[in-house]
């Protein structure tokens, strides 16, 4: 076969000429796949297939509480035609909840949130989608995904707590070494039992061995272990024990309105954790799961995590504790990925240290 002049035109051409052709055309190739993906991931829900779907099924580690009923009122209030349905579960039962089901074939939820910690390790069983809500660039870029499937809709700040009717000023622990004083042995110390991604926070931190040793410490103290922080907190303004390991915007809001607790800005480090929100590649209401989405990022949606204390990430959005800006926070230890992929050796680190039954 004769060479086209193509052919003969490329072999006229000089060495230099010849190799910037696959330079040229790789590098118009990744743009126009670059300019796809980011077509896909930016295409808006269509509302008219929303109502069709009619509802969202969320799985999420979020307390059942006013903030949960909140967030489905007001987004079934802007979209009535919508029913959210909420399925509560704990960390590790949020993940096997999900992997069970994808081993089954079955992809029953729409939309996932949690702790980074657990919500990293989903993708291990499961694939997320790739979409980009309307606020997606007034996020930081280490609290959402590049590639889009995830955004961090709220964070919480681990630190000491402690109740200013039992202690003074003066012997109030400012920093983690102090806790290891004499004067908190014998169930002084409050531990939410799922306290594993600030154990793990912790360590990371520190480093291993003076992390793991400093927890072993603490651990001789007997810290009279309770399920969940909120309750600790609770227990806490109660008088239940002096001083706890507690989340700081339960108890700054316990604080504006009077109750005698305190927390700790200045200990090193105060572990940051993010909970990421996604969307599942086979979700049955992928409509609806993309509007829920873009309500729980817009400003609106994450005013309601702020009135409840909870931080938030966006851009435009401001604390209602000004104290717990991030930008405020000394020594911050921001959620690591690292963290996340040892979660099975820190729950287990965590349970036998502080002598915590594990959960069947």
């Amino acid at each position: 076969m004769a060479p086209s002049s193509f052919e003969i035109a490329l072999k006229q051409e000089t060495t230099l000429q010849i190799f910037k052709w696959p330079v040229t055309a790789t590098a118009l190739i990744l743009t126009l796949a670059l300019c796809n993906v980011a077509i896909a991931q930016q295409i808006t829900p269509s509302v008219d297939n929303a109502k069709k779907e009619g509802e969202v099924i969320w799985y999420g580690t979020l307390t059942g509480g006013s903030i949960v009923g909140r967030i489905i009122g007001a987004f079934e209030t802007k979209y009535p035609f919508l029913k959210v349905k909420y399925l509560r579960l704990g960390g590790a039962g949020l993940i096997e909840r999900i992997r069970s089901e994808a081993r089954s074939g079955k992809y029953l939820w729409d939309v996932v949130t949690a702790e980074y910690i657990q919500f990293f390790e989903l993708p291990k069983y499961v694939t997320l989608a790739k979409y980009l809500p309307p606020d997606f660039p007034r996020y930081p870029a280490k609290h959402r995904d590049p590639n889009g499937t995830w955004v961090s809709f709220y964070g919480a700040i681990a630190t000491i707590a402690w109740n200013t009717r039992l202690v003074k000023p003066v012997e109030a622990p400012k920093d983690w070494k102090d806790l290891l004083d004499p004067r908190w042995k014998g169930n002084k110390i409050g531990l939410p039992a799922e306290a594993f991604q600030w154990y793990g926070g912790m360590v990371a931190y520190m480093g291993d061995k003076v992390g793991r040793e400093y927890m072993r410490a603490l651990a001789l103290h007997d810290p009279q272990t309770q399920t969940g922080y909120t309750n600790t907190s609770n227990l806490l303004v109660a008088g239940e024990f002096p001083v706890a390991i507690i989340r700081a915007h339960r108890i700054e809001d316990a604080r504006s309105r009077g109750a005698p607790v305190d927390w700790s800005a200045d200990a090193n480090p105060i572990v940051i954790s993010i909970h990421p929100v996604g969307i599942s590649e086979k979700a049955l209401h992928p409509n609806a799961a993309r509007l829920f989405e873009d309500f729980l990022t817009s400003t609106e949606g994450q005013s309601l995590f702020t009135e409840e204390g909870f931080l938030s990430s966006h851009a435009g959005v401001k604390p209602r504790f000004p104290r717990m800006s991030l930008d405020r926070i000394k020594y911050p230890a921001p959620p690591d990925a690292k963290v996340s992929e040892k979660i099975q050796t820190w729950l287990t680190e965590f349970q036998e240290t502080f002598r915590i039954p594990a959960r069947r």
